[in-house]
């Protein structure tokens, strides 16, 4: 029942995203909230909250790759799935914030060789490549298998997931195909470590080369996008692994792991925080002091109290510390912090346009669109909710199809057991 009305709430809000996200393509950005002095608005916000998603899953994905910690296999490809749909998701939310979508492709054909968004867009297409080479060395052989076992679709669809790739019937050359790809996939991982810290730092290099603004323009920031990366990253799998992970004795071991590296990434970021409100509060320039100032005691002074603060470190640090806790309360840990990591992203961008830049200029011109005030439209939110409806649905139907969190044995007798050729072996 639960898993019914999970699907239907998903299905729903994908096809209000798909109406929200036509609309706004139709009809422009003039049924946003943007104004002429506030060009970034909710989908900026989500477009670094879904990459920091992205780099910070896969990141943890190298901690098993590349540093062999194999006290983290078991998340290992649910990370490197995350981290794909979530570089998805940031995507299409950039591509609708464009004023002309369409012309996206020029980001590949038109490069700039000292621009560093132009050296961003080609660090997300070997980002992307890197994944999903990994997920397919890590899946081909229980595709494989599954590709013999199961009929219809899934048949169908496992074979041309495999490639053309067919397990060996011979046992040693099937240990000789699995140390080939464990080699490639540490080759692929190390690579990977530069290139998302890349894409994320840069990321948040795009914002502190921004002269303009005072709030962004700082050394600390990409770091700060990094270590908000790990956060929401480990998070997102602990709140993956805790309510779609199989039952096992070593599900609660693993959510503690999680818990405790949470913990820490928490407290970094918790530090950087407070480095960087000491400074830009002792600052005597409006445009990086204000900023500051409307973030802890403006009108949406709840944003960060509640949302960062609260949601994205007290609570869940409390959770975590608990020696009581629960599968259901880690992962209620891990829902929070990837909520305040909303909250932090939105105080990235959102208090960065409320101060002129030239006193009294808030006051010369008078127009709705020449505001230093910015409130998402309802076409923002519907499209906002509605994207992140469907990319959770095809991630979560991903999980359902491909072995990620099951080993080849489980999974290849579940299917067999669907068909009625055995019973399940018990994970």
């Amino acid at each position: 029942m639960l898993r019914k009305a999970y699907y239907s709430i998903l299905v729903v809000l994908s096809l209000v995203g798909v109406w929200a996200t036509f609309t706004r393509l139709s009809e422009g950005l003039k049924v946003t909230g943007l104004t002429t002095y506030s060009t970034w608005g909710l989908w900026v916000v989500f477009y670094i909250f879904f990459i920091g998603l992205s780099a910070g899953s896969f990141l943890l994905s190298t901690m098993v790759y590349v540093f062999n910690m194999k006290q983290f296999e078991r998340i290992g490809k649910a990370a490197l799935l995350s981290a794909f749909f979530s570089l998805l998701a940031g995507m299409v939310f950039i591509l609708i914030d464009l004023g002309h979508p369409a012309r996206f492709w020029h980001t590949l054909i038109y490069r700039q060789a000292n621009s560093v968004l132009s050296w961003e867009i080609q660090l997300y297409l070997v980002y992307l490549l890197l994944i999903v080479g990994e997920l397919w060395l890590l899946l081909r052989e229980q595709l494989s298998r599954l590709a013999n076992a199961a009929d219809g679709f899934k048949a169908t669809l496992y074979k041309v997931l495999t490639l053309g790739y067919s397990v060996p019937s011979e046992e040693k050359v099937l240990e000789e195909h699995r140390a080939k790809a464990a080699k490639w996939l540490k080759v692929l991982g190390i690579i990977g470590i530069p290139t998302a810290i890349g894409v994320h730092g840069g990321t948040g290099s795009i914002f502190g080369v921004v002269a303009a603004k005072h709030y962004w323009n700082s050394g600390l920031t990409p770091i700060i996008f990094l270590v908000s990366a790990l956060v929401s990253g480990a998070a997102l799998m602990l709140l993956v692994y805790a309510f779609m992970g199989p039952e096992n004795g070593e599900k609660k071991s693993l959510l503690n792991q999680l818990g405790s590296l949470l913990i820490l990434f928490i407290s970094v970021d918790l530090l950087l925080v407070v480095s960087e409100f000491l400074v830009g509060l002792y600052s005597v320039i409006p445009d990086a002091k204000e900023p500051l100032l409307n973030i802890i005691a403006g009108p949406n002074w709840y944003i960060f109290w509640l949302g960062q603060i609260g949601l994205g470190a007290v609570i869940p640090i409390a959770l975590l510390a608990n020696k009581n806790k629960t599968t259901y309360t880690s992962g209620l840990a891990g829902l929070f912090v990837v909520m305040g990591i909303v909250a932090v992203r939105w105080n990235l961008i959102i208090p960065a346009y409320t101060t002129p830049h030239l006193e009294g200029l808030n006051n010369a011109y008078v127009d709705a669109r020449l505001v230093y005030e910015y409130a998402p439209s309802t076409i923002e939110w519907l499209s906002s909710l509605g994207l992140i409806g469907l990319f959770v649905l095809a991630f979560s139907i991903a999980c359902n199809l491909l072995p990620v969190f099951k080993n080849e044995e489980v999974e290849l007798n579940y299917d067999r057991q669907s068909q009625g050729l055995s019973t399940s072996i018990q994970a």
